[in-house]
């Protein structure tokens, strides 16, 4: 088969496959999101069951991700100089980055100062929003959220709510038997 039918049958394959998510999920994804199971991604870096991942996430070295966690297209998890644990029944939206180490210092040394490190922990029943940046070092909770476009440098106690640059504890998450709210301080 010569390239200009290979690129012919692989258009129409994926035309089929973008027309079939549209009727299904009522959504267009890029390519490759196409061709590669989230599921099976997951299954490939052994996240725990039932966990998701994006095929355009990019996952780096020491990560563990527990079960029923989906991870967003776009998002950035840096495990390579540290360890970042992601608790069961999390959510880690689109274009979330998370990092174990912080280059700035070590730049502007010239090269005489070290990276910074730390590792990240997650705890489960957690929502991180989408577009933000946890940095090296950072724990947050159980049952946290973390709204859009946050910088967290800074640990996040349980059943809180945070967001902003840098994030702060705007709430809390309150359960009462099987009701869950938001109470935000003024």
């Amino acid at each position: 088969m010569d390239n200009r039918k290979i690129k012919e049958y692989l258009k129409k394959y994926l035309d089929e496959e973008r027309l079939e998510m549209k009727k299904n999920f009522n959504r267009i994804l890029p390519t490759n999101e196409l061709l590669y199971d989230r599921w099976e991604k997951a299954a490939l870096i052994k996240a725990g069951e039932g966990s998701s991942i994006y095929d355009t996430s990019v996952i780096m070295g020491d990560v563990k991700i527990g079960n029923n966690v989906w991870i967003g297209p776009f998002t950035m998890i840096e495990g390579i100089n540290g360890k970042i644990t992601i608790g069961d029944n999390c959510d880690i939206s689109t274009g979330v980055q998370i990092y174990t180490h912080d280059s700035s210092l070590r730049v502007v040394s010239g090269g005489k100062e070290d990276l910074v490190k730390g590792d990240v922990t997650i705890l489960e029943n957690t929502y991180i929003g989408s577009m933000s940046i946890i940095t090296h070092g950072v724990n947050i909770g159980k049952r946290c959220i973390i709204g859009a476009n946050s910088f967290v440098n800074k640990d996040i106690e349980d059943y809180s709510v945070a967001f902003g640059t840098p994030a702060k504890v705007v709430g809390k998450v309150i359960l009462k038997d099987d009701y869950v709210s938001i109470k935000y301080y003024r």
